[in-house]
C-alpha cells in the first residue's frame, strides 16, 4: 500500500514538472539616441533608456512576466553642459503571455508608470499613469525571439509585428492614483531584420501610437469634447549580431506626427544605438 502511494506520487510530481516550470531568462534591450535639432529651449537634446523582462512562471507553454523599464530625457543647458537631465519615465508591468502554437502571442498585463522632473525645484509636471493592456503579435515581437532567426530564418519568421490596446479605468479610487486625460490607447509595431553579410542586417521599423483623451481639471486645453493625438515614426537601420542572443544596431528614426501633449519630438530626426539581448 506504502509502496503504492510512493510510486503514485513519484509520478504524479514527474507530470507535474514537466508541465510547471520557473524559467528565469531575461530578455531586453538598452537604448541612447540624439535628437539632430530641438526646437524648446534644449529640452530635447538625448535620450537614453533600458527594459529589462523575465518570465518567472511557465505552465504548459503559458507565460508569467515581469517587467520594468526607465526611459530618461536630457535637455541642453547654455554654454557646454550637452546632458542635461530633464525627466524620468518608470515602468514596472506584470501579466501574462500565451502561445498559440508558436506561431503568435496573446498578452494582457497591468501596467504602472509615472514621470518625474529630474532636478528641478517643484515636481509640478509629475504624471502617473495605471492601465489594463491586451497585447497580440508574433512571438519575436515580445522578447526578441527574433534575433536567432535573421541569419537564416525565412522572411515570415524576420517580420514582427505587434498590436497592443490600453484602457485607463477612471473611477473615483483610480482617478486618485492617474494624473491624466488618457483613457484609450492603440500602439502598432512593425518590425522587419534583413541579413546583408554573415552576421551584418539592415532593419526596418515602423511605429505607429494613437492616445484617445478626455480633458479633465488637469486639461491644458480648451475642448471639453473627448480628442484623438498620435505619434508616427518610421525608422532603419543596420546592425550585426553577436550569435543569436545579442544585437547591436545604429538606426535612424524620423518622428512624424502632430504636437503630442505628452512627449512631442515631432517632426524630429533622431540618431539612436539600440542593443537588443534575450
Amino acid at each position: 500500500m506504502i509502496a503504492s502511494l510512493l510510486v503514485g506520487l513519484s509520478l504524479f510530481n514527474a507530470s507535474i514538472t514537466e508541465i510547471v516550470s520557473f524559467p528565469i531568462n531575461p530578455t531586453g534591450e538598452v537604448y541612447v539616441g540624439k535628437y539632430f535639432r530641438d526646437t524648446t529651449y534644449g529640452r530635447y537634446n538625448i535620450d537614453v533608456g533600458i527594459e529589462v523582462s523575465t518570465d518567472l512562471v511557465d505552465v504548459a507553454g503559458q507565460r508569467f512576466f515581469i517587467s520594468y523599464r526607465d526611459e530618461l530625457e536630457a535637455g541642453k543647458q547654455l554654454g557646454n553642459v550637452a546632458f542635461d537631465p530633464f525627466m524620468a519615465h518608470y515602468y514596472l508591468t506584470g501579466g501574462f503571455r500565451f502561445n498559440l502554437f508558436d506561431k503568435a502571442t496573446v498578452s494582457t498585463y497591468l501596467v504602472h508608470d509615472c514621470i518625474h522632473n529630474i532636478d528641478r525645484s517643484y515636481d509640478s509636471l509629475k504624471v502617473v499613469f495605471n492601465r489594463v493592456t491586451f497585447a497580440a503579435g508574433t512571438p519575436g515581437a515580445f522578447n526578441n525571439r527574433n534575433l536567432e532567426h535573421i541569419k537564416e530564418g525565412a522572411w515570415y519568421e524576420r517580420f514582427n509585428a505587434r498590436l497592443t490596446y490600453a484602457w485607463y479605468p477612471h473611477d473615483t479610487v483610480i482617478d486618485a492614483l492617474n494624473s491624466t486625460d488618457l483613457f484609450h490607447d492603440y500602439q502598432i509595431d512593425l518590425i522587419f531584420d534583413q541579413p546583408i553579410y554573415k552576421n551584418i542586417y539592415a532593419s526596418a521599423r515602423i511605429y505607429a501610437y494613437f492616445a484617445r483623451f478626455r480633458p479633465g481639471w488637469d486639461s491644458d486645453t480648451l475642448n471639453l469634447d473627448p480628442f484623438w493625438e498620435h505619434k508616427f515614426a518610421p525608422q532603419a537601420g543596420i546592425g550585426v549580431l553577436r550569435g543569436d542572443r545579442v544585437a547591436l544596431e545604429l538606426y535612424l528614426r524620423y518622428w512624424v506626427s502632430a504636437n503630442f501633449r505628452l512627449h512631442a519630438p515631432d517632426p524630429w530626426p533622431y540618431l539612436g544605438l539600440h542593443l537588443r539581448f534575450r
